[in-house]
């Protein structure tokens, strides 16, 4: 057999032969250092700029592995889109290139089957469609999606079911896989999408998978006595998009009392009812299982409206408590405290957790009588009663520790949308990521943005990792001569914060407007405008002015991918947009010619968990702005800058509008970080002319000045 370097030299040497082939020298080099790291069990951090190839580059060495010495490798994004594209596109070329020239394959499983590997998507449970639910609210439609759809995923839910968006999207949350389910009980459990996916990735050598799935499995596998979660036990953690791992491991770690979660506790106990309620009537207890399953309903309601009542009458959101103690003791803290003594908030918790601990008690005690009288059926609804148990005692046990935060954390009062809700955040992540993943499995984070300032210190600091090898790789792009930097005239755009502290915003939005307008009318659309705050995006576009023939798409609060789409498709128009696109979103070519960052996007210490993170730094020593704000902001301009070049050949200009880049000390450090080589211009016709930016001819009008 050949060995694992012979398997990816021979691997490269097939896929310089596809048509379309670029060579990427460094591609193949970061192949080699992830396969040296795998073999060694050891792990690395690795900048791997966009347009080297870098999920190529991954899956590679993780299927020579997977072949010669049966090793399994998990590959995780961030995003869902990311990874379908692993899935759908990157995977089945990689294992192609392991095969003899000539063979031809149809799908994943059967190229596995050539090399005696397997391989499996697993997402989310809530991101998989429900045949329960389906054949209830969509009988007429679930053969065909039954016969269509691979993986059973949301995706593949939207482009079977033609619906309008509004209505595809209530739609799917019906449909969607419940937090918890019967399991087993479940009469469509062995045609289920998800554990059908759960069951293939617990064997699969090559998962393909998300971030928040691998913290899931971690946070399972600590609870398990046998050390294992989801994924099942697995050799090597492959974290691509690895800048965003940190809110992926926070989202993971939250736990939330709110009406939307207390809502979700009735809807378990109506499901767990039902599941129970053929063995409650066989021993004759089916009146008194519904009134134990309304009675704990109708307590979690009263709960829910004391939730609303008491967030009413505190006036403000604030913070409860906060750990370690000198945390909770900065000045900063105490100034943010909610309006009472936390005894509302503790009774209200406790009377939860009290709630879900007595009905869980109450079902197994009942539990115990029906197995005497009915073992079989008793036997069947044991893992349903393990499952919603389990899910409904976890959740009261949250409640119960919403005042004993541990390690760096800090419970709080705050909202979601209009509604009111009690809260934990962890906001020191080093020491959870150490216990759950780091000290777990030997790993690898890439990301075309993980160092900032040249070294992986910040990434290094705020999640606990210390990998044994570490890499920056050079861009394959050629940004002297594609791209360069547009910094408007100092004078032209006030301080966006002094404008927001002296009241002056409106101004500000029409300064920034008639830029954009220029900006826009200059590179003829093609123009994707990224904003720290909707309140911003749409106070500038209200001023803009711009012929028809520019049309400009805004992001909605819904309808996100709608809207890239569609700017995508219209290579005259310009897209306004929010956090969402300021990483992941792909545009290559003539679609997208300008990037505008248009404020350095700060975060501002408001919410809780915010002013307890900045309150931790400064207990440590630490320069809060220097050493997290600022590191940021930084890392955001750096991915929002990335949009632009996407493919070999692509043209474009980055444009900063925030004066501070050019009147404050970091904004050299700004400056610096973005990709390296590129002239900076004052004038915006200029910098188009540099890199000989080919624009569509508009109706003559003036430009506008401000």
């Amino acid at each position: 057999m050949s060995t694992v370097s012979e398997l990816i030299n021979q691997a490269f040497a097939n896929l310089a032969k596809r048509n379309g082939f670029t060579e990427r020298p460094d591609q193949q080099q970061l192949a080699l250092l992830l396969s040296d790291i795998i073999g060694e069990g050891s792990s690395g951090f690795f900048e791997a700029p966009t347009g080297l190839g870098k999920s190529l580059a991954a899956l590679i060495p993780a299927i020579a592995h997977a072949i010669v010495h049966k090793k399994r490798t998990v590959v995780a994004t961030y995003t869902n889109v990311l990874a379908e594209q692993y899935w759908r596109n990157d995977l089945p070329l990689a294992l192609s290139l392991f095969l003899e020239d000539g063979v031809q394959v149809s799908s994943v499983a059967q190229a596995g089957m050539l090399l005696n590997i397997r391989s499996q998507m697993l997402m989310g449970r809530q991101r998989y469609a429900c045949l329960v639910a389906m054949d209830e609210h969509m009988p007429t439609l679930i053969d065909d999606y039954r016969h269509q759809a691979k993986l059973g995923i949301e995706t593949e839910f939207r482009r079977v079911v033609k619906r309008p968006m509004r209505e595809l999207n209530l739609l799917w949350q019906k449909v969607a896989t419940p937090p918890v389910c019967p399991g087993r009980l479940c009469p469509a459990y062995d045609d289920c999408f998800y554990y059908n996916s759960r069951k293939a990735a617990e064997k699969a050598e090559i998962v393909i998978t998300n971030h928040s799935v691998v913290v899931q499995d971690a946070l399972m596998a600590r609870i398990n006595d046998d050390d294992e979660g989801l994924l099942g036990k697995f050799n090597f953690l492959i974290l691509d998009e690895a800048h965003d791992f940190p809110q992926a491991a926070l989202n993971g770690m939250e736990f939330e009392l709110s009406p939307a979660k207390l809502g979700a506790l009735e809807g378990i106990c109506n499901r767990l009812e039902s599941a129970l309620q053929p063995l409650a009537q066989r021993n004759g207890d089916g009146v008194a299982w519904a009134k134990s399953c309304a009675d704990f309903r109708e307590a979690i309601d009263r709960c829910l409206k004391g939730l609303v009542a008491y967030s009413l009458s505190l006036g403000r959101p604030g913070i409860l408590t906060a750990s370690p103690a000198d945390v909770y003791d900065h000045p900063q803290v105490q100034n943010n405290r909610t309006g009472d003594d936390m005894r509302g908030a503790r009774d209200l918790a406790d009377r939860v957790s009290e709630l879900c601990d007595q009905f869980v008690q109450s079902m197994e005690a009942k539990m115990v009588g029906w197995r005497e009288q009915e073992p079989e059926l008793a036997r069947q609804a044991t893992e349903t009663t393990r499952n919603y148990g389990s899910y409904i005692r976890e959740y009261g046990l949250g409640c119960h520790t919403l005042f004993q935060p541990q390690g760096v954390a800090v419970s709080y009062v705050g909202r979601s949308g209009v509604d009111a809700m009690l809260r934990q955040d962890i906001i020191g992540l080093a020491e959870p990521l150490r216990e759950l993943i780091w000290n777990r499995t030997p790993y690898a984070c890439l990301s075309a943005t993980l160092a900032l300032d040249g070294n992986f210190e910040f990434f290094r600091r705020t999640t606990g990792a210390e990998p044994q090898f570490e890499e920056v790789l050079p861009t394959p792009f050629d940004y002297p001569t594609n791209a360069a930097i547009y910094l408007p005239p100092i004078d032209s755009i006030p301080d966006p914060s002094t404008a927001r502290r002296d009241g002056n915003e409106e101004l500000y939005w029409r300064r920034v407007a008639i830029e954009l307008t220029n900006i826009i009318r200059t590179v003829g659309g093609r123009t994707l405008a990224l904003f720290h705050s909707r309140k911003e995006m749409e106070g500038v576009l209200s001023f803009m002015n711009l012929p028809p023939e520019l049309p400009i798409y805004a992001q909605t609060k819904q309808g996100t991918a709608e809207v890239g789409e569609r700017f995508i498709e219209n290579n005259r128009s310009s897209l306004f947009a929010l956090r969402s696109f300021w990483t992941g979103f792909d545009a290559p070519g003539e679609t997208l010619s300008c990037v505008v960052l248009v404020r350095v996007p700060f975060e501002v210490p408001i919410d809780p968990p915010q002013i307890a993170r900045l309150a931790y730094l400064q207990t440590q020593g630490l320069n809060a702005f220097a050493q997290h704000t600022l590191p940021l902001a930084k890392m955001m301009m750096r991915q929002g800058a990335g949009r632009l070049i996407r493919r070999a050949g692509d043209k474009g200009v980055i444009a900063i509008l925030d004066p501070r880049v050019q009147t404050k000390m970091y904004g050299e450090e700004i400056l610096a970080n973005m990709p390296e080589g590129m002239r900076v211009f004052r004038d915006i016709s200029d910098a188009v002319g540099y890199i000989q930016l080919e624009v569509p001819e508009l109706a003559d009008q003036p430009t506008l000045k401000w």
